[in-house]
Order: C-alpha cells, then sequence, then structure tokens
C-alpha cells in the first residue's frame, strides 16, 4: 500500500489517499479536496473505492458528499459524529459560513465504523479504535506499523475540547485507552501538521506525560 498525503481547506486539514493498485480509499476530504482527488485518480488510471472520515467535523467532511456522489462510492464515519454532517453541525457559526455548509452535499451512501472492528483500506487491514473527546466519534484507524489519529493526537499536541459535543473526560480516557495502547514504533499521521511516532509523542507530548495506560 501506498500513501499520498495533502493539506487544503482554511484549516490545512489533511487528506490522506491510500492506492493499492487501481483503487484508492481517501481519508477526509475537507474543502478544496475535490478536484485534486479526481486529479489524482484520473493521472493514476485508478478509481476511488471508499471514504473514510475519522470524525464529522466539517474541515474533515467538506467535500466528502460531493466526491461521494460523483463516485458512486460509500462513505464511512462513526454513528455518534453522523449529525454532524447535516450542515455542519458540531463547530461555530462562523466556522460553518466559512466552510460554505450550506452547500454541502448530501451523502447518499453513509456506513458505520465502529470501534473494535476491522476494514481493509487499500489491500491493508486497519483496526477501528473509538476514541471521543475531541467529537463523540472520532475514531482512530491503526494496525502494527501506522495509525490516522484524525484530531486525537498530533504531533506535540491532542485536539481541542471545547467544541459542541467535545468532552475532556473522555479524551483523557481515550489517551490512556487507545492511544498510550499504540506500540512504539507506529507512525502517526494526524489530521493537521506533521507525521510523528508513537515513541517521539511518547516522550515529549506534553498532554501525554505522566499518564499510565488504561
Amino acid at each position: 500500500m501506498q500513501i499520498s498525503g495533502f493539506s487544503a481547506g482554511p484549516y490545512q486539514t489533511n487528506c490522506y489517499l491510500l492506492h493499492e493498485g487501481e483503487q484508492v480509499v481517501v481519508i477526509d476530504p475537507g474543502m478544496h479536496t475535490h478536484d485534486r482527488v479526481l486529479d489524482f485518480l484520473q493521472q493514476n488510471d485508478a478509481s476511488l473505492e471508499k471514504i473514510i472520515l475519522t470524525h464529522g467535523h466539517i474541515d474533515h467532511t467538506r467535500d466528502a458528499g460531493t466526491l461521494a456522489r460523483r463516485l458512486n462510492v460509500p462513505v464511512y464515519i462513526h454513528p455518534e459524529d453522523a449529525f454532524m454532517l447535516a450542515g455542519g453541525r458540531g463547530v461555530s457559526a462562523n466556522s460553518q459560513v466559512l466552510f460554505e455548509a450550506a452547500g454541502m452535499t448530501p451523502i447518499d451512501d453513509l456506513r458505520e465504523l465502529n470501534g473494535g472492528e476491522r476494514i481493509r483500506l487499500a489491500g491493508t487491514e486497519f483496526e477501528i479504535s473509538h476514541a471521543p473527546g475531541h467529537s463523540p466519534g472520532s475514531v482512530m484507524l491503526h494496525n502494527a506499523e501506522l495509525c490516522f489519529s484524525g484530531d486525537v493526537l498530533f504531533k506535540g499536541a491532542i485536539g481541542r475540547t471545547d467544541l459542541e459535543g467535545s468532552d475532556p473526560a473522555q479524551m483523557m480516557d481515550s489517551l490512556r485507552g487507545p492511544v498510550l495502547g499504540l506500540a512504539d514504533q507506529v507512525q502517526v499521521l494526524p489530521g493537521h501538521g506533521p507525521m510523528t511516532t508513537m515513541r517521539a509523542e511518547r516522550h515529549g507530548n506534553p498532554f501525554l506525560q505522566g499518564l499510565a495506560p488504561a
């Protein structure tokens, strides 16, 4: 499996493309990703298999419906964040205007990402861990080598917990549980900012210091 990525939109949200042969999976197609994804598919003579959303905030989901409808593919999200896909709920009114939430294309084929299950993405299997705190339905997708952490874990930081539906206590449980449960060698590909490793975060991320694994 190969991974390509770029950041897009007002909040520079990371969008990842996982590809194996002619099949491509997109993770978190935020605002201004639609054309870039289509260009990637054309340049690689590939087809989109599915769209994965690590959580429901509009900076990660803005172009999901447009891509899904144009290419007739399903979109996957944890059920507790599905409500955010209607009009960009879960963020401020200013963010809804900034991301043109009123113009979002509804998703026709919405499917569930549930914690404890596994999913195959571009020929590689990932475990789904429900990691609420930043949002009720935040998930991480991980295996022995990689973790797509969404807005749960960043290089040197974690997702904010002052938004609608955020919960600081749940975030602490997520950090003690699925986050600290990741092995040191795991490469972390977050929803914003540069990639990192779990080893680096375990030793250098101030939000993980002093925490004991659950």
